[in-house]
């Protein structure tokens, strides 16, 4: 009787049954993700229209980049199935167009709700498409919002109610798609959780990103840039730092890193690249240096338009909500993530011995300092375990 907990293998090997709450978060997570690839590229063609080729270059480039790197990975990479090596690639070829036109993802889809089928791989390709996709496009997107507001910029009202809708889809996006990948890594969870977590993914990406394109507006051209790469640099040196993991893998998590903290709240500390604790308190130290510069330009442009006026505040209390409501419900996750702390190692539950792991309960430990009863001897932890 655990009604509303993941379903595990079983010493059998038979799956149990997909509880109903599972089967209807895949379905409104299928919609969340149709909807938030189509305003992307409405919002492309948008920039295409009032000719705005860098912000184009920008959504539509990450839009590629997104497509391109999921459709590699399944064709090539942990989603590819083991065949004749002296294919040449040629059956990977037609799975690689199927994901680029976004179709592998309804097969999963389909799969998971009518025939019960595992879900680790739909929840692959829609985390993917959070951090990869919805994440940097919110950004950019805001970013828009914000510069055609500015004095003698163009604000349409059709134009930035678009963006608006494209980028609180964008928030739903990410939140959902941390959240199922923060699912897939435990063998049990409650679908509370699960929704807490996909509340606060959601604010978190939202006081980011609304942070960043007040602060990048009020800056502009070069502060977009700068403070991106400024953290990037400060990611990089963490994940140095606390040496989780290969420096060539910590050049690539470093990127969205700069946005949203990606891996699960329920792996240890010593798994995480960058530890959630050090993490949290550079975003506050940042959210602190960047109003603090925030202030002192409005101040200094005080004589502003009003349509400038509306839009940059519009972001501004965004922002604001966005952190306190992050740091309201972060605690709460933290709390019930700690309890239900797992190592990083095992995450192919398939694997050998991950049946004994599961009857003995060894992978959890509790919030009073349990967790030094890992084995750190167990696989290799300067990588990061195969989707």
């Amino acid at each position: 009787g655990r009604d509303g907990f993941q379903p595990c293998l079983m010493d059998t090997g038979a799956p149990v049954p997909m509880p109903n709450w599972e089967r209807h978060l895949v379905i409104v997570t299928l919609a969340v993700h149709v909807m938030d690839v189509g305003l992307d590229l409405c919002v492309a063609v948008l920039f295409v229209a009032h000719a705005q080729w860098i912000f184009f270059l920008g959504a539509a480039g990450v839009i590629f980049w997104a497509w391109l790197v999921s459709s590699l990975y399944i064709s090539f990479g942990g989603g590819a199935p083991a065949g004749d090596i002296d294919n040449d690639g040629m059956a990977e070829r037609p799975s690689f167009l199927l994901n680029f036109a976004q179709v592998q993802i309804f097969a999963e889809a389909y799969r998971c709700i009518f025939y019960n089928g595992d879900t680790d791989y739909f929840h692959t390709l829609r985390l993917m498409e959070a951090i990869l996709e919805s994440a940097p496009n919110s950004l950019v997107q805001l970013y828009a919002l914000v510069i055609w507001a500015v004095p003698g910029g163009i604000l349409l009202e059709n134009a930035a109610s678009l963006l608006r809708l494209s980028v609180f889809c964008s928030f739903v996006s990410v939140g959902l798609g941390l959240a199922m990948w923060e699912q897939k890594v435990q063998f049990r969870t409650s679908s509370g959780y699960v929704a807490a977590v996909a509340i606060m993914r959601a604010f978190e990406i939202a006081a980011r990103s609304a942070t960043l394109a007040v602060f990048s507006g009020l800056t502009h051209p070069y502060g977009f840039f700068w403070s991106l790469a400024a953290d990037y640099c400060i990611m990089l040196f963490l994940i140095v730092r606390h040496q989780s993991v290969q420096f060539t893998y910590g050049l690539c998590v470093a990127l969205p890193l700069v946005l949203v903290s990606v891996e699960p709240l329920v792996w240890r500390r010593d798994d995480h690249a960058v530890p959630k604790d050090s993490y949290y308190l550079v975003r506050v130290a940042e959210f602190v240096v960047m109003w603090t510069v925030i202030i002192h330009k409005q101040v200094a442009t005080a004589e502003q338009e009003e349509a400038s006026e509306t839009s940059v505040l519009g972001c501004e209390a965004l922002a604001l909500f966005s952190m306190l409501g992050l740091f309201v419900t972060l605690p709460f996750v933290w709390r019930i993530a700690r309890q239900h702390e797992l190592c990083r190692d095992v995450a192919d539950w398939s694997e050998e011995g991950a049946k004994e792991a599961m009857n003995n309960d060894a992978l959890y430990s509790e919030s009073d300092g349990s967790s030094g009863e890992f084995d750190r001897g167990h696989g290799d932890n300067d990588e990061l375990p195969p989707e």
